[in-house]
């Protein structure tokens, strides 16, 4: 249990060290720092249930988007402002770490795994991002009918 208040505390931490670098108004900053933590709940729920990299990133950065959305609403800002730093938690730094160590040691078959395992959630992310702004536009059109 305390290591998953340790990982959403690191979350929350680093999606507001994230707006802090590059420079998010004041006023946003707890929301990123909050975007951050509830994304990596999402995720380890879904993980908790054994969905799958892919699964759990979508789904945590679907959580994010609409999260994003209705900040953007509330604070009247872009919704980049938002969705970023939440899903700054789910970016796949190991896995990529390792993929590049195991390029630079030439072992093609670990460099193959982790770079795969990279791909997998990277475009988890860029699909959920995608998604949640298709389904979003389509409700739209469809509420000004």
């Amino acid at each position: 249990m305390m290591s998953y208040v340790i990982q959403v505390l690191s979350a929350s931490i680093g999606s507001l060290g994230f707006g802090i670098i590059f420079k998010m108004k004041r006023r946003h900053l707890a929301a990123a720092c909050i975007g951050g933590g509830t994304t990596w709940i999402v995720y380890l729920l879904c993980a908790h249930f054994h969905l799958g990299a892919f699964a759990s990133n979508l789904i945590a950065t679907l959580f994010a988007s609409a999260y994003a959305e209705i900040l953007r609403r509330i604070c009247k800002t872009p919704r980049t402002v938002f969705v970023i730093p939440s899903v700054i938690p789910l970016i796949p730094g190991s896995s990529l770490y390792y993929a590049m160590s195991a390029v630079v040691a030439s072992n093609a078959d670990l460099a193959e795994y982790y770079g795969v395992q990279t791909g997998i959630v990277s475009g988890a992310i860029a699909f959920g991002i995608l998604l949640f702004t298709v389904i979003y536009n389509i409700i739209r059109k469809i509420q000004k009918l």
